[in-house]
């Protein structure tokens, strides 16, 4: 096993937990404060996974009592999954000293609708999918992938307390100004303290890789548009080094967040390009990825991330968008 544990500071280490798909790892944070150690983000609900916790917890010696609560950046299934279970297991058989999952009301309601079993998602993705332009059978593939995913949330925490932008939550010495971040998700919240310079940015800013901007039938409107003007916002930060959810840590932030700003820009400006005529999103996003390559999990969220440069560039009125069964967009004149 590679280490898992990589020391930050005294008081925080950071967790990487294996993902069953091309990303391989979610990167999680444990930060020691005053009444014990606080989690920030759990990972993906696998048995590697949970061998990983438990090796981890047994080397730094944190049992029943040690933990003080477990924060969402985001309720996304590898930011998400292991909630439960870690809430179950400090708990030691006595539910009412689990430590409480802490998480912005707006990520908890789209879990609920998202991962819990409750919720009948396949027959409303299955239209969406075929909007896009999707065949039948590459859309079942995404819909049996997510259903895998879904299980790998369960349990789900029943202790839950909402977070709130523009407070403060305290741990140790550090005192996190919460911020709303919404594009990655609608209800994402990066975590900074200004006198540290230290940002959570779970996966609003990463390294290496791009956040994945995706529109889905139950996101807000426009996810790309609001993702970069929160990028607008965040760059005005002093930040010294941020710890984000997938990756390497981050030690330039203002340059950072202006590849970001450039990466985006230019993907619009792709997109627009390979629009000759009327365009399905499955056409524009065969035309920028190669989809031929890509698993189901991939393609989802190849498909949802053109969608969101499509609906920024109607928005734009660069492009028009044709609302029959299949939608269709095309350049304006």
């Amino acid at each position: 096993m590679i280490n898992p544990i990589t020391r930050i500071q005294d008081d925080v280490i950071q967790v990487r937990l294996p993902l069953p798909f091309a990303l391989k790892t979610v990167n999680c944070y444990l930060v020691r404060g005053r009444s014990g150690w606080s989690i920030f983000d759990t990972g993906l609900h696998t048995a590697a996974g949970q061998a990983v916790w438990q090796e981890v917890f047994r080397r730094l010696r944190i049992g029943p009592g040690d933990v003080a609560r477990i924060v969402l950046t985001h309720c996304h299934p590898d930011h998400y999954g292991m909630s439960g279970w870690l809430q179950r297991f400090f708990s030691a058989g006595h539910p009412e000293t689990a430590p409480p999952v802490l998480v912005s009301q707006k990520e908890y309601r789209h879990a609920r609708n998202v991962v819990q079993p409750d919720f009948d998602l396949a027959a409303m993705l299955f239209d969406f999918f075929s909007r896009c332009g999707l065949h039948a059978e590459t859309a079942n593939g995404i819909l049996a992938n997510l259903e895998q995913i879904r299980a790998a949330t369960r349990p789900h925490p029943e202790h839950v307390e909402f977070l709130e932008a523009g407070t403060t939550l305290t741990v140790g010495k550090y005192r996190f100004q919460l911020i709303h971040t919404p594009g990655h998700s609608d209800g994402h919240l990066i975590f900074y303290d200004r006198r540290h310079r230290l940002a959570l940015s779970g996966d609003h800013v990463l390294l290496k890789i791009t956040p994945n901007i995706s529109l889905w039938p139950l996101t807000e409107a426009n996810p790309l548009g609001r993702y970069l003007h929160s990028l607008e916002q965040l760059e005005k930060l002093e930040v010294d080094c941020a710890l984000p959810g997938h990756k390497q840590l981050i030690t330039d932030w203002r340059k950072r967040v202006a590849e970001l700003q450039s990466h985006h820009h230019e993907r619009l400006q792709q997109m627009k390009n390979v629009i000759d005529g009327a365009a399905t999103p499955f056409d524009v996003c065969a035309r920028v990825f190669d989809v031929n390559a890509l698993s189901s999990h991939e393609i989802r969220f190849a498909v949802t991330e053109t969608l969101a440069h499509l609906e920024y560039l109607v928005n734009e009125q660069t492009l028009q968008k044709n609302t029959n069964h299949v939608w269709t967009y095309m350049r304006n004149c």
